[in-house]
């Protein structure tokens, strides 16, 4: 039996070799990338781009958590950050291969 439909964890496998895509698996306002390697991992918002590059160290998590405004604010704010599909990075070991343990909140 699944638990809630607003958290889901996941594990992606990296490796050195491609970049390996994070991908919303529910509509989101959060998303936690934890590096649960033993190695580094490489987080790119663009695969093709290394200026978007940034290191997750071993043991580290790379948050992204995006508050709701309440009812009465007049933007987009309380809308989702990331709909189902979405790519919201790119994944690759610094050496050897590692998972990565994802966490999305509604």
């Amino acid at each position: 039996m699944a638990s809630n439909p607003n958290y889901v964890k996941k594990q992606l496998a990296v490796d050195t070799v491609s970049w390996t895509a994070v991908v919303a698996p529910i509509d989101c306002m959060g998303v936690a990338i934890k590096n649960s390697a033993p190695v580094n991992l490489l987080i790119r918002t663009d695969s093709g781009d290394a200026t978007t590059q940034d290191t997750i160290p071993a043991g580290s998590v790379e948050t992204i958590s995006v508050p709701r405004h309440s009812a009465g604010v007049q933007d987009a704010g309380s809308g989702t950050r990331f709909f189902t599909g979405d790519t919201i990075a790119y994944l690759q070991a610094a050496s050897g291969t590692g998972p990565a343990q994802l966490t999305f909140v509604r």
